[in-house]
């Protein structure tokens, strides 16, 4: 198979046309997504929390397909049961209405392979399990990942999840570190400083 970076580099603009990157910040449940998102638009940059826009993700039920019902994010087995995904069609419309050169769109999905190859770069926040847990059980902006039992289960995906990302060409930043430098760190390597 081809990696996402592969796939990526076959993408080919028209000559003359005004170079836009469009620049996706991923990384495991707690690793600073959303924070740095909001620090990147501190800073002036266009920055966009995916989980944030309306309709762009469904929560599906992996043995019916369709929409989850009755989800609780403190249920194990209903956490496990579920993916949340992407409509790759609306991300793409997205990026495409974006009129800034360079956005950031923060976030994760199940259907990560779809919609990594919509970006010319992606990040990784890669952040120790000690601090993914102390962020999950403390954030107080959304409740998934807060009880033991499905932060064990995110950190047994943990790695393998992120050795596929890597692998497939995600810059790599360490999100153990403070915010604002997390934010410099992304700007410095997405625009090859």
């Amino acid at each position: 198979g081809h990696s996402l970076l592969k796939a990526r580099s076959r993408v080919r603009l028209p000559v003359g046309s005004q170079v836009k990157k469009s620049v996706l910040i991923t990384g495991e449940s707690g690793s600073g997504k959303s924070s740095v998102c909001d620090e990147l638009g501190k800073m002036g940059y266009k920055a966009y929390d995916l989980d944030g826009v309306p309709g762009l993700f469904s929560m599906i039920d992996k043995k019916t397909g369709k929409p989850s019902v009755g989800h609780d994010n403190k249920d194990l087995e209903k956490v496990k049961n579920i993916d949340w995904v992407c409509d790759v069609d609306k991300l793409k419309n997205i990026i495409a209405n974006e009129e800034s050169n360079l956005a950031f769109y923060c976030g994760a999905a199940s259907n990560f392979s779809e919609i990594g190859l919509c970006f010319n770069s992606i990040v990784l926040l890669k952040a120790s399990p000690e601090n993914l847990r102390h962020r999950l059980t403390t954030r107080t902006s959304n409740d998934y990942g807060n009880t033991r039992d499905v932060q064990d289960w995110i950190m047994s995906r943990k790695e393998p999840w992120e050795n596929e990302v890597e692998k497939n060409g995600a810059i790599v930043i360490n999100a153990d570190q403070d915010l604002h430098n997390i934010a410099l760190e992304v700007l410095e390597k997405v625009n090859g400083v």
